[in-house]
C-alpha cells in the first residue's frame, strides 16, 4: 500500500543559503515595491523639489565663496542637474522602477520555488534597474557613481544566486 504523503516527503527543499538570498530579495524588492508605488502616487502631488532646489542652489552660492576645489563644485553642479532631471521626470522613473522591482520579486518568488526563470526574471530586473536613472539623466559624474554602487551590489546579489542555479528546475 502506497503512502499518500510520499509524494511531499520526494519533494526537494530549497537550499538554505538560496532561501537566505531569496529572503533578503523579498525584503528588498517588497521595499522597493512599497516606496516606488508611494513614488508614483505623491510624484505628481507634491511639489517640494522647488523648495528643496532653491536651498541646494543658495546652499551651492555660499560653497564658490569659499576655495571649493573644480571636481567638487562641478559634482555639486552636476548632482543638481540630475536632480532636477529626477523631479521633471518622477513619475516615469517610479513608474519604471515599479515595474522591475515587481519582477525582481517576482523572480525571488520563483527561485524560491526551485525554478530556474526566476534567476533570469531577477537578473533581467537587476540590469535594467541600473540604468533608469542613466536613461533620464545620462551618464554624468554623479550618476555613474551612482551606477557603480548599485552595480556592485547586483552583482555580489546575482553571483551568488548564479551558485544556487544548480538547484533549480528547468
Amino acid at each position: 500500500m502506497e503512502n499518500p504523503f510520499q509524494e511531499q516527503q520526494n519533494k526537494r527543499q530549497c537550499p538554505t543559503f538560496l532561501m537566505v538570498l531569496c529572503i533578503l530579495t523579498f525584503i528588498g524588492s517588497g521595499w522597493g515595491v512599497i516606496s516606488h508605488l508611494y513614488s508614483v502616487f505623491v510624484a505628481g502631488v507634491l511639489n517640494n523639489g522647488n523648495v528643496h532646489m532653491e536651498y541646494y542652489q543658495s546652499m551651492m552660492n555660499e560653497m564658490e565663496g569659499e576655495s571649493l576645489s573644480s571636481f567638487w563644485s562641478d559634482f555639486l553642479t552636476s548632482s543638481m542637474e540630475v536632480a532636477q532631471i529626477a523631479l521633471v521626470h518622477a513619475r516615469e522613473i517610479a513608474i519604471m522602477q515599479l515595474v522591475l522591482s515587481i519582477i525582481s520579486l517576482l523572480g525571488a518568488v520563483l527561485m524560491f520555488r526551485l525554478r530556474r526563470i526566476g534567476f533570469y526574471f531577477y537578473v533581467a530586473a537587476q540590469i535594467l534597474m541600473l540604468f533608469v536613472l542613466p536613461y533620464f539623466a545620462g551618464f554624468s559624474s554623479v550618476v555613474v557613481i551612482r551606477l557603480m554602487g548599485s552595480a556592485f551590489v547586483s552583482l555580489v546579489f546575482i553571483v551568488m544566486y548564479a551558485v544556487n542555479v544548480k538547484y533549480m528546475d528547468q
